[in-house]
C-alpha cells in the first residue's frame, strides 16, 4: 500500500471512500483586471493565445507571443516580459532582434533572434524547464512558417535563445478514408512538452484533427523517455474530443449530426504544489457559424469566440470534466476579453496563500481580421452574429487563485461527511486545506483498519476548527497535533463538516 507522505487534494473521489451531503465543486479564479501586455493597434497586429509563464530564481518570465499579419505572411514572433512579483512586468531591451522596425525591442526569437530570420508559424510558443539538461534547461517548442512539425530550441539563461532539434513533434499527413478519420494536424495551437517527475518521462499534449463531416480538433497525449522519441501525433492517444455532451449541428452533406465545440488549446500542467494532480484548461472553440448561417458553397468555415474550462486527472491519461461550465467568464462587450480566451502555460506562486494564472483575452473573435483568403467570408459571419471587436485588444492579464483551489469537497448548510479508504502515511502533524467562513465547521476522527475511532483521535477528541480561512490549518486533538503513534499504521480519516470547503490534506513533518 502506498505510503503518503505529500499534499493531496480531493479532485476526485481517490480520497472518498464515503460520503453524504458532499459534492465535489470546480472553483473560478479571480479576475484581477490588470494588463499585464496589451496591443490594441490594429487587428493585424496582436497578441497570440500561446503564451508561457515560469517562475525561476525568484523572477517571473512571461513568454508572449505577437503576430503580425501582412500581405506577404504571417510573421510570427517571441517576447520576453519579466518581473519580481507577478504583477508589474518590465520589457527589457534586450538588442536580439536586429530585423524588426523597432530596434528597442524584448524579441527572443524572430527578426534575426534565435537565429530566426523572420518569423514563426503561429503567434507564441511554450516554454518549459528540462531538469534532465544542466546546460540549456530553458526549452522552448515552436513552428516554423506553416511546416507541419515543432522544432525545439534550448537556453541557459531563458534570454539567449538557440536552435536544437528541427522534428520533436511531427503530424503526418495522410489520405482519409471512410468514416472518422484523421488528417493534417496542423499543430497550430499550443503544443505541450514537459517531464513529467511522477512517472520519470517527457510527456506532451497536442492537438490532433478528425473528420466527421469537417474538420474537429481534439487533444491527444504522448510520453517518451527522450525528446527525440515521440511518435507521429496520429499515432497519440486522444484524451479529449467532442461527444454527445456538446452541442451538435445537423450537416446535410454528411447526413450526421456533428460537433460545433472544438477543443483547442490543452493547456496542461502537472501542478507543482501537490502529488498526483494534473491540470488542463481547454479552449473551447465554439463554431458560431453553424448556427449563424450556411454557406451554399459548403467551404470550410472557421469563425466563432473561445471559451476556457477546467479539467484534472490523476495520472494525465484519464481526466474529469465535471460540469464543463466556464472556467474563466468572458467580459463584456467593451472590456478587452469580450470574446476570446487563451490560458498561459504555467502555474506560479502568488501573495500569501494565493497562486497565480493568466490568460490572454480579446475582443477579437477566432477568425476575424486574419487577411488570409477566407477573411471576406469569416467577417460576414462575425458580422452577421453582432460580433465585431470593438476596441481590437488583445491583452494578457492575471488571475489570482487560492493556492489548491480548483476543487473541493464541499458541505453545504447541512452536516455532511467523508470517510477516507484505508491510508499508511509518514508524518507528526495533519494539515488541511480548508475554508469554513464565519458560519462552518469542522472536526476530524481518526479511525483504525476496522473502523473504530482511535482512542484520543476522536470526534469528541478534535478541537473544532471553525471561523477559519487556511491553506495549512494545523488539525488538534485535545490541544495537541501530533499523530507521530499512528505513522505506517493503517488508518482511515473521518471528516465531520458544517457548510464549509475542503480542499487537500497532508501528512508532513514540517514545523509550521
Amino acid at each position: 500500500m502506498k505510503v503518503y507522505s505529500s499534499r493531496q487534494l480531493f479532485i476526485d473521489d481517490k480520497f472518498i471512500q464515503f460520503k453524504e451531503n458532499i459534492k465535489l465543486v470546480v472553483h473560478q479564479p479571480t479576475k484581477t483586471g490588470e494588463i499585464v501586455i496589451w496591443k490594441n493597434q490594429s487587428p493585424h497586429h496582436r497578441i497570440g493565445g500561446y503564451n508561457s509563464i515560469i517562475f525561476d530564481e525568484g523572477i517571473y518570465k512571461l513568454y508572449y507571443g505577437e503576430t503580425l499579419y501582412k500581405e506577404d505572411g504571417v510573421y510570427a514572433f517571441v517576447c520576453l516580459a519579466t518581473s519580481t512579483d507577478g504583477i508589474n512586468f518590465n520589457k527589457p531591451s534586450l538588442g536580439l532582434a536586429p530585423h524588426y522596425h523597432e530596434k528597442d525591442n524584448n524579441i527572443i526569437i524572430g527578426f534575426g533572434a534565435g537565429g530566426v530570420k523572420d518569423g514563426l508559424g503561429d503567434g507564441g510558443c511554450m516554454v518549459f524547464i528540462d531538469p534532465n539538461d544542466q546546460k540549456n534547461k530553458y526549452k522552448l517548442l515552436a513552428r516554423h512558417g506553416l511546416k507541419r512539425h515543432m522544432g525545439l530550441y534550448g537556453s541557459s539563461d531563458g534570454i539567449h535563445f538557440k536552435f536544437e532539434k528541427e522534428k520533436v513533434l511531427d503530424d503526418r499527413r495522410f489520405e482519409k478514408t471512410k468514416g472518422e478519420t484523421y488528417r493534417g494536424f496542423h499543430l497550430d495551437s499550443q503544443n505541450i512538452i514537459f517531464y513529467d517527475e511522477t512517472i520519470k518521462k517527457y510527456v506532451t499534449f497536442v492537438r490532433r484533427n478528425y473528420e466527421i463531416g469537417g474538420q474537429v480538433r481534439a487533444i491527444a497525449r504522448g510520453e517518451s523517455k527522450s525528446l527525440d522519441e515521440f511518435c507521429v501525433v496520429e499515432d497519440m492517444k486522444v484524451i479529449i474530443k467532442p461527444d454527445e455532451k456538446d452541442p451538435q449541428f445537423f450537416v446535410e452533406e454528411a447526413n450526421k449530426e456533428v460537433p460545433v465545440i472544438d477543443y483547442y488549446t490543452n493547456c496542461v500542467n502537472q501542478y507543482p504544489f501537490a502529488a498526483d494532480t494534473y491540470v488542463m484548461f481547454p479552449g473551447m472553440y465554439f463554431k458560431y457559424n453553424r448556427f449563424i448561417d450556411k454557406f451554399s458553397e459548403n467551404k470550410p468555415m472557421n469563425a466563432g469566440p473561445i471559451d476556457t474550462f477546467f479539467a484534472a486527472s490523476r495520472d494525465g491519461i484519464d481526466w474529469d470534466f465535471y460540469d464543463r461550465k466556464p472556467f474563466i467568464r468572458l467580459g463584456e462587450k467593451h472590456e478587452f476579453d469580450a470574446y476570446a480566451q487563451y490560458m498561459v502555460h504555467g502555474i506560479v506562486p502568488g501573495n500569501g496563500n494565493n497562486m497565480y494564472l493568466y490568460y490572454m483575452g480579446s475582443d477579437i473573435i477566432h477568425g476575424y481580421g486574419r487577411g488570409d483568403q477566407y477573411e471576406e467570408r469569416e467577417n460576414k459571419i462575425i458580422a452577421k452574429a453582432n460580433l465585431k471587436p470593438t476596441n481590437n485588444v488583445t491583452a494578457i492579464s492575471r488571475l489570482v487563485m487560492r493556492r489548491d483551489g480548483f476543487v473541493s469537497a464541499s458541505a453545504g448548510y447541512q452536516y455532511g461527511s467523508i470517510k477516507t479508504p484505508i491510508l499508511i502515511f509518514n508524518g507528526n502533524q495533519l494539515l488541511i486545506n480548508v475554508d469554513t467562513s464565519a458560519t462552518g465547521f469542522m472536526k476530524i476522527e481518526i479511525r483504525d483498519e476496522h473502523n473504530k475511532p482511535i482512542s484520543g483521535f476522536t470526534i469528541n477528541d478534535c478541537d473544532m476548527i471553525h471561523t477559519t480561512n487556511d491553506i495549512n490549518k494545523i488539525v488538534t486533538w485535545n490541544d495537541l497535533s501530533d499523530v507521530s503513534s499512528l505513522q505506517e499504521k493503517e488508518i482511515s480519516l473521518y471528516f465531520h463538516m458544517f457548510n464549509c470547503d475542503l480542499y487537500a490534506f497532508e501528512f508532513t513533518n514540517k514545523l509550521i
